[in-house]
């Protein structure tokens, strides 16, 4: 097969990308493009025409890929994050890493024009505040609510992916209702890029590929709306476990669930940010010292108003139609289960089923289920976090027949002997490499409030 053919240029509005004659824009509102330097807004079509399409080889076969543009900057960056990121994608694929890796090692990319565009040393003018790229999941509720009450004025930003059926549907609403209650506008970037990972409008065999520098292209891509918005952080929901590993059943692979939201690949965007605002934008998330299930107490106990929009659930099927929560997936049965192990009702978020009866057992791994997420419930974390949830929700009445289950079966026995230990992991305040040092004493005092008033 030929080597495959991608053709950028700068719009005026943003970036566009052209893959086999059709058009991929990445398109802003022209006063937040116009606010962008326009040496920075060459790099950044450069830059974002690889992280978006340099999994395309792999996926379709093909020795490489030519690009008629300027060599990348950040290009050493995108490829350790892609290739930190394979042996999670092999997971889910069911493939052997090392024939991905291999595949990977292979592919050549070529730059038409082999000078690299360096983007404006030009700061945000007085930075202030902060972004945050809101899917109105709880990691990034909580981290909309925690900027705000500390006094960053966050703004909110949202990436449209168009291979997610129904999700837009739900947050544009969510969105209007937010707006009306909280006088907050949600900035929308339509990323049409995101159909180049969309594999039935590509019409090849769905892969796991192309996600891994998903975060990274987004933080590229709100350095436009730094600008305009003269912010001073990018701030983004990457919690404790995003950071958890396993090695693969062979034991010869450390698998990543999650590489480009772990804290160390933080500190290298933080480092992109930085390159791309003239050194004056920051990246870095203010949840990183916490796991899942204190990331949803502390969101519905102590922002209760805020909690009322959460959406977890990816909607992808029929089920997710006509409401954000689907019911009907892993997701759906975790933040049920993470709510009422904390002692929340799972009504306050929105959710309407009891997703601990027996028929939702398949959505449990604890019980031999699937996981949408898949590669992070193999953690070692992630079955703890699910024994743990299991343990407290019993303890503290919850009902549902799986709940008489798991108290009638070996594994509440192992919770109640590892109760401290499991304490200490779940409920405790991490170390953080990833909140920005200035920030942490009045984020960890209010983290510190919520600790104290959980029970067991």
């Amino acid at each position: 097969m030929k080597l495959l053919k991608f053709y950028s240029k700068v719009i005026d509005n943003g970036v566009t990308i052209r893959f086999l004659g059709k058009d991929y824009p990445i398109t802003y509102l022209t006063s937040v493009w116009r606010a962008t330097p326009e040496e920075t807004r060459t790099a950044l079509k450069d830059n974002l025409a690889l992280a978006t399409t340099m999994h395309l080889p792999l996926v379709f076969n093909a020795p490489g890929a030519i690009y008629y543009s300027g060599r990348p900057l950040l290009e050493p960056y995108f490829v350790q994050n892609f290739l930190m990121d394979i042996p999670s994608c092999a997971e889910v694929d069911g493939v052997r890493t090392d024939e991905m890796v291999r595949k990977f090692f292979n592919t050549e990319y070529q730059f038409r024009d082999s000078s690299i565009k360096y983007p404006s040393q030009e700061p945000v003018d007085s930075p202030f505040g902060a972004l945050v790229g809101l899917s109105f999941g709880k990691d990034s509720l909580l981290t909309y609510a925690v900027a705000e009450e500390i006094g960053l004025k966050p703004g909110m930003i949202y990436v449209v992916e168009a291979s997610m059926t129904y999700e837009k549907k739900h947050k544009i609403e969510l969105a209007k209702q937010f707006q009306k209650e909280f006088g907050k506008k949600l900035s929308v970037l339509e990323h049409e890029t995101g159909k180049l990972r969309d594999y039935p409008h590509l019409g090849a065999p769905v892969t796991e590929l192309g996600w891994g520098l998903q975060t990274t292209e987004y933080a590229l891509e709100f350095i436009p709306f730094a600008y305009s918005r003269n912010a001073k952080y990018l701030l983004f929901g990457n919690e404790q476990t995003a950071a958890a590993t396993y090695a693969d059943a062979e034991g010869r692979w450390i698998v990543h669930p999650c590489y480009d939201q772990s804290h160390s690949w933080t500190a290298h965007i933080d480092q992109i940010s930085q390159i791309f605002s003239g050194r004056s934008v920051r990246t870095g998330s203010l949840i990183e010292p916490l796991m899942d299930m204190m990331v949803q107490y502390f969101l519905a106990h102590r922002y209760p108003e805020i909690a009322r929009y959460q959406m977890s659930c990816f909607a992808e099927t029929g089920a997710g139609r006509e409401y954000r929560w689907c019911h009907d997936c892993s997701i759906c049965a975790k933040m049920y289960l993470m709510c009422v192990g904390s002692g929340i009702d799972p009504k306050k978020i929105g959710l309407r089923e009891n997703m601990l009866e027996l028929d939702k057992k398949r959505f449990f791994t604890l019980f031999g289920g699937k996981s949408i997420m898949l590669t992070y419930a193999r953690t070692k974390l992630g079955r703890d976090e699910q024994l743990f949830a299991f343990y407290l929700a019993a303890k503290k009445g919850a009902e549902g027949g799986l709940i008489k289950e798991f108290k009638e079966s070996p594994l509440y026995l192992e919770a109640k002997n590892r109760e401290e230990e499991l304490y200490r992991t779940f409920c405790s305040l991490h170390e953080s490499i990833s909140v920005p040092r200035e920030l942490k004493s009045e984020v960890f005092s209010i983290y510190k409030e919520e600790i104290a008033s959980f029970q067991i």
